[in-house]
């Protein structure tokens, strides 16, 4: 196994960037099945990573269903990891991974809990208007000014399994993430619609904005493979301020 420091794209989640680098040794064959996975201290030293960010790419492994572990404290290649990996990857082939945050980009503050479900957002959740469902409100900031607002709507099945997306503090994966990363659902199809809008007196005051300044509103479906709602979420971005969305593309 080398013992070479590799190096890594500081904007993608850091956990996530070593489970896939790990996953893509397996598929390649190089790792196979019983093979020892680096332990945390290896991969602290290969990857300059936390303890717990080392700690965070074995449990999403584990999830994976690729990784398990052995007689002592190794964590070792799974039986038919490489299948998995391998039917994992035939369904997502022409499906983008979630959107990345823009470099730079913190989440600043973050709310949440059960509330009733606007018309529109209830049937994008598939639940009667007013019944309430789980929102999380969070507001990002780059370049030491408030970047975007995001109000994110969760169908009960997700909510029901993946806790933390109730608590107000930022998860530091990413929502998304953190949902894979608990209950093994993994979002293949990402549905994006733009709108061109001017801010309200409320976001015009959390962006620094005046009232009426132009705004852009991304709102974000997350679907699994089989057409099921993972997440529902409606940004609003200033105007005039750079934006990049990065999206990673797997498969052919």
């Amino acid at each position: 196994m080398s013992n070479t420091v590799t190096e890594l794209d500081r904007p993608v989640p850091l956990y996530m960037q070593v489970v896939r680098q790990l996953r893509a040794q397996i598929a390649s064959g190089e790792l196979t099945d019983g093979d020892r996975l680096p332990s945390q201290r290896e991969m602290m030293a290969r990857w300059h990573i936390s303890m717990q960010t080392a700690s965070k790419v074995i449990g999403a492994m584990k999830t994976e269903g690729i990784a398990v572990p052995s007689v002592g404290r190794d964590t070792i290649v799974a039986p038919g990891a490489a299948a998995r990996i391998a039917a994992a990857a035939e369904g997502t082939a022409h499906a983008p991974a979630a959107p990345l945050p823009a470099p730079g980009a913190s989440v600043t503050s973050a709310d949440a809990g059960k509330t009733a479900a606007p018309a529109h957002v209830a049937e994008i959740l598939g639940i009667p208007t007013g019944r309430r469902a789980l929102r999380r409100h969070e507001t990002r900031s780059g370049d030491g000014k408030e970047a975007s607002i995001t109000t994110f709507w969760y169908p009960p099945a997700i909510a029901d399994r993946a806790p933390r997306l109730a608590d107000s503090q930022a998860l530091a994966a990413g929502t998304v993430a953190y949902i894979t990363e608990t209950t093994g659902i993994r979002a293949t199809r990402i549905q994006e619609e733009h709108d061109a809008a001017v801010a309200d007196d409320d976001s015009a005051a959390v962006l620094g904005v005046e009232p009426g300044s132009p705004v852009l509103i991304t709102r974000t479906r997350y679907y699994t493979t089989d057409g099921k709602l993972i997440e529902y979420a409606e940004s609003i971005t200033p105007g005039g301020q750079g934006h990049t969305r990065t999206f990673s593309v797997t498969g052919s």
